[in-house]
């Protein structure tokens, strides 16, 4: 499994800096840039409750599916890689619907 580390503060699964979520998607299936990538497990909280969904703990590491075939750690629609980060596109730990990132893209 893969160590995955979030600052996507205004998402349900969100609680410090992790995910709660056991598994999560990350898309973009014809990405060249982490920015054209995103988490599409990503839901938005409601009235900002971070960790507001119904798994309670947040999870050092978890089963990452993935589309995103120009990704260098793609292996069969699973990430490969150790530690992947989940960001929000702005500074502030806030993203629009559907509009995080994998931080840890890399191009093949």
């Amino acid at each position: 499994m893969t160590t995955l580390g979030c600052n996507v503060m205004n998402c349900a699964y969100y609680k410090d800096s992790l995910c709660c979520r056991p598994d999560i998607q990350v898309s973009g299936p014809r990405a060249g840039t982490s920015r054209e990538t995103c988490c599409s497990s990503f839901t938005k909280a409601s009235d900002g409750a971070q960790n507001s969904v119904s798994y309670a703990l947040p999870n050092t590491s978890v089963e990452v599916r993935c589309d995103v075939k120009s990704c260098a750690f793609n292996s069969r629609e699973r990430c490969g890689a150790e530690q992947i980060s989940i960001c929000a596109e702005d500074e502030g730990g806030s993203a629009p619907e559907q509009n995080s990132e994998c931080g840890s893209f890399r191009p093949k």
